[in-house]
């Protein structure tokens, strides 16, 4: 009883251990039968002979704790005879190495252990060598429990373990990598040590699961947060809105779309804007947010810096801004990152990317590898591509001379950029033109024309922009189907 009641206190403490019980013999050896424990931190409880036989059986213990799988094994005895052994882990256990024996680090420690983690915690005065004396594998954390311990992070990444934290000041300097933690924790408004401790933990128990820690409720309210509130970002908003998505669009205080009837980045400058039944309400700060959520509407903030992800946590993050570059979306913003088109690669800036040319891949999800990159020509429509794009003439402030919906003839003057007039290219229906009173830049694009004439919509999103959608849905509504359980 008191062997057991040994080992019923590792498992108290959380240290990992093995149970050896001797299964067969051969020869002459010191004992027919009999069990012994041999904790992580090589202590032996009971015995199987004593020796030669036990030492080599505790080696063979130790080994299997730190792979973490049980195994059959025999032991030569002198040269007459032979012990079979089973090793058993009975519980692979996680592991942290905690360094600082301080307030934080021993809450942490204590918290670790009741969640079935073995833990060794180690005084400040820990360097290098004894950190890698310890038996640290892929199941294995490290928490280095103040700014003091900074020297160790080089020795902790030289090894295997999936997790390196440290708890020190914002001012600290330290190179970035991706299995370093630094400020450690998630932000939850912790004070005491209790408090940083349960931080810490969640956080390392969502990195050893692979998860990203972000509140379940997004799952139920099935929220996303879209960038970009352009005419093909607001084709992925209605498409998502009208499949029972709530949406929060974010857009620059001066939206520079040219398509403005068919986006809700409008609302930025009308206050106001509906689009095939889809409303945008400008909104500004946390309860206007959640009112016109709760109203059925989409609002849109004016949030560049993605600050609302702060607040609100959504189950999906949508690039929508199509820059042909990435302004800033990572992977780990939301549980689930889609990207449009070129500028970002699946598995490196976000989890998925659409496919953004116009042709037989369009709207498709990439899962690896990234989309087509930017030709710099327009889609073709009618026969025409460049041509139906307009750029400005020079730099200057914008006015429009004509409206959106307009039909024009090549030479018409459809605006100004200063003094300098914009002629229209091609014969067809003006679909797109800046909004009055912005600078730009001279070749800047800033109007649009679709050659097909009376016969194009300029009232409704554009057959790419739907298709985009799709993709867009379909890799949102994938991701939650094979995450349902969360």
């Amino acid at each position: 009883m008191a062997l057991y009641a040994e080992v019923a206190e590792l498992e108290k403490e959380g240290i990992a251990f093995a149970s050896v019980v001797i299964t067969s013999t051969a020869g002459i050896v010191p004992r027919k039968s009999g069990r012994m424990f041999v904790s992580e931190d090589g202590r032996i409880f009971g015995t199987i002979g004593g020796g030669e036989i036990e030492y080599k059986a505790k080696l063979l213990a130790l080994e299997a704790i730190r792979e973490g799988k049980g195994r059959n094994a025999v032991i030569p005895h002198n040269n007459d005879g032979s012990v079979s052994v089973f090793i058993d882990i009975p519980i692979p256990h996680k592991k942290a190495i905690i360094i600082g024996s301080g307030h934080v680090g021993t809450a942490v420690a204590n918290l670790l252990r009741t969640t079935g983690w073995s833990v060794r915690l180690l005084g400040r005065e820990a360097d290098d060598d004894v950190l890698l004396k310890e038996p640290i594998d892929n199941k294995t954390a490290i928490v280095i429990a103040g700014k003091a311990g900074a020297y160790l992070i080089p020795a902790a990444l030289s090894t295997s373990a999936f997790y390196v934290g440290i708890l020190a000041s914002r001012s600290l300097s330290l190179s970035p990598d991706s299995r370093l933690y630094f400020p450690i924790g998630l932000d939850i408004g912790e004070e005491t040590p209790e408090e940083i401790a349960v931080s810490v933990v969640a956080e390392m128990m969502a990195v050893f699961s692979g998860r990203n820690a972000h509140h379940n409720r997004a799952w139920q309210e099935r929220l996303v947060v879209v960038r970009g509130a352009g005419d093909l970002a607001t084709g992925t908003i209605i498409r998502l809105f009208k499949a029972g998505y709530k949406i929060i669009a974010l857009e620059t205080d001066n939206p520079t779309v040219i398509r403005r009837t068919v986006s809700l980045a409008e609302a930025v400058y009308d206050k106001y804007v509906t689009v095939e039944g889809v409303k945008g309400v400008l909104v500004s700060g946390d309860s206007e947010i959640r009112r016109a959520l709760d109203d059925g509407n989409v609002p849109v903030v004016v949030d560049k810096d993605l600050s609302v992800l702060s607040s609100f946590h959504p189950v999906a993050l949508v690039d929508a801004i199509i820059a042909k570059k990435n302004l800033g979306t990572k992977r780990g913003m939301a549980p689930f990152v889609v990207a449009l088109g070129p500028g970002f690669t699946a598995g490196v800036d976000a989890d998925a990317v659409i496919e953004t040319k116009r042709g037989h891949t369009l709207g498709s999800v990439i899962y690896s590898g990234s989309a087509i990159p930017n030709s710099g020509i327009p889609g073709n429509i009618a026969g025409y591509a460049a041509e139906r794009v307009i750029h400005s003439p020079s730099s200057g402030v914008f006015k429009g001379t004509r409206h959106i919906g307009d039909i024009v003839s090549k030479g018409d003057v459809i605006a100004y950029v200063g003094d300098t007039p914009v002629l229209a290219t091609i014969d067809g229906k003006l679909r797109g033109l800046l909004h009055d009173g912005l600078a730009v830049p001279e070749g800047f694009k800033i109007a649009d024309i679709d050659p097909r004439g009376e016969n194009a919509d300029h009232t409704t999103v554009s057959d790419k922009a739907r298709a985009i959608a799709g993709g867009v849905l379909e890799a949102i509504d994938r991701f939650l189907l094979l995450n349902q359980s969360c």
